[in-house]
């Protein structure tokens, strides 16, 4: 028998839910550190196998219809154009190759491992790879674009919202093993960024405490603000709008995703001027992602989560080791310095507040602002190669 049951009770449950994640995660060190999003998704398993909440509902079923539609469009808000222009031909570059990384990564782990992680591999390797060129918001966009199975979806979830500080770590002892190399190519230590990163005997935990500290200083920007009626009101109307269209333009180009219409619809809205002034849109897109976290957990048996832990990790891994030799060694042909290319590389692993942490944290002043622009950039780009390579891998197994 459900304990809540009732469609009132259980919007008010999971709302509540995601208040006491935000309430731990800026007291609890440890969950500071694997975010509240890997929490919704726990509590999510735990509450429904419990017999808490239901597995399904419509409430639950609402939310998973219109939440990740909400929060790709809003955080998408943030992409302009004009800006990104001033990231500079450098950074720019290294993000395309990181970009490039993770699409390569994504293909080659999703053919190489197919016959081992099952039918969904091709679903997998698309939403690994759009969240490695965005962010978690392109894990959701695409996953749920593709109809990924609920139990493999949810231990996906938590295996990419676990991926952000340890890939961060690693790339500290990557600068160190790299540098040398990058210097020699490019015939001196301090890199054209105007950073040395030859100095990396104290920086691992350096990374490790003023890392985690940026990341949620960052989410607290994106989640802290003052918004107004009109901000409110425009921000609830534009996703319905953009939902709307997009489905009446998938109905007219069915070959075309639904997600990819939204996500283009807001590109292109996000340039314009009066959009630009609109304060609060990341709030209510990080909000709405945390319900459908809570949603996409409530939705697992915990058998099927943990039967595909194991497997999932090890495809989300090869796609990350693809990607940093793609990403660190286009870069090194290219002759860009390895800073950039290091916060290139987070920039798509993680996004932009896992960007900041990096450069933050490695005194990489000059980088500071150019990775926060091509991480906002990233949600744009992520559902695209996504979606891309999703259809790549299940062409080619």
């Amino acid at each position: 028998m459900v304990v809540i049951s009732d469609p009132i009770l259980l919007l008010t449950f999971m709302l509540s839910v995601v208040a006491f994640t935000r309430w731990l995660e800026g007291r609890v060190l440890f969950i500071e550190k694997i975010s509240s999003a890997v929490v919704c998704t726990l509590l999510g398993i735990t509450l429904a196998n419990l017999g808490v909440i239901p597995f399904t509902s419509p409430t639950q079923e609402a939310v998973y219809e219109f939440a990740v539609p909400y929060a790709i469009v809003l955080i998408i808000l943030g992409s302009d154009l004009k800006q990104l222009a001033g990231a500079g031909r450098p950074m720019i570059l290294a993000y395309l190759f990181a970009g490039a990384g993770s699409f390569v990564g994504g293909a080659v782990a999703g053919v190489v491992l197919s016959g081992w992680v099952g039918p969904e591999t091709w679903k997998l390797s698309g939403a690994f790879s759009g969240a490695f060129a965005g962010g978690g918001m392109n894990f959701a966009a695409v996953g749920r674009g593709l109809e990924i199975d609920a139990g493999t979806f949810a231990a996906a979830a938590v295996a990419d919202n676990l991926s952000t500080v340890p890939y961060l770590l690693t790339q500290v002892a990557l600068v160190s093993v790299l540098s040398p190399i990058f210097a020699r190519r490019l015939a001196h230590t301090v890199v054209t960024s105007g950073v040395d990163t030859s100095d990396t005997t104290n920086q691992a935990q350096n990374v490790e405490e003023t890392g985690a500290g940026a990341i949620d200083e960052v989410r607290r920007g994106w989640i802290e603000t003052t918004m107004s009626i009109t901000d409110i009101s425009i921000l609830g109307a534009l996703p319905l709008l953009a939902l709307w269209i997009a489905r009446q333009l998938a109905a007219q180009l069915p070959a075309i995703p639904e997600v990819l219409w939204l996500t283009t619809f807001a590109l292109v809205i996000a340039q314009l001027p009066i959009i630009k002034r609109l304060r609060g849109a990341a709030v209510v897109s990080y909000f709405a992602l945390h319900v459908f976290f809570i949603v996409l957990g409530s939705s697992s048996m915990l058998s099927e989560v943990v039967k595909a832990g194991v497997p999932i990790f090890t495809l989300m891994i090869a796609i990350l080791l693809v990607h940093m030799i793609v990403a660190y060694g286009l870069g090194w042909l290219a002759r860009i310095d390895l800073a950039t290319v290091s916060v290139a590389s987070q920039a798509a692993i993680g996004g932009p507040g896992s960007a900041l942490a990096l450069s933050m944290a490695m005194k990489w002043n000059q980088l500071v602002t150019p990775g926060v622009i091509v991480g906002i950039f990233g949600y744009a780009l992520g559902n695209y190669l996504g979606f891309a390579c999703a259809w790549l891998v299940a062409t080619l197994v």
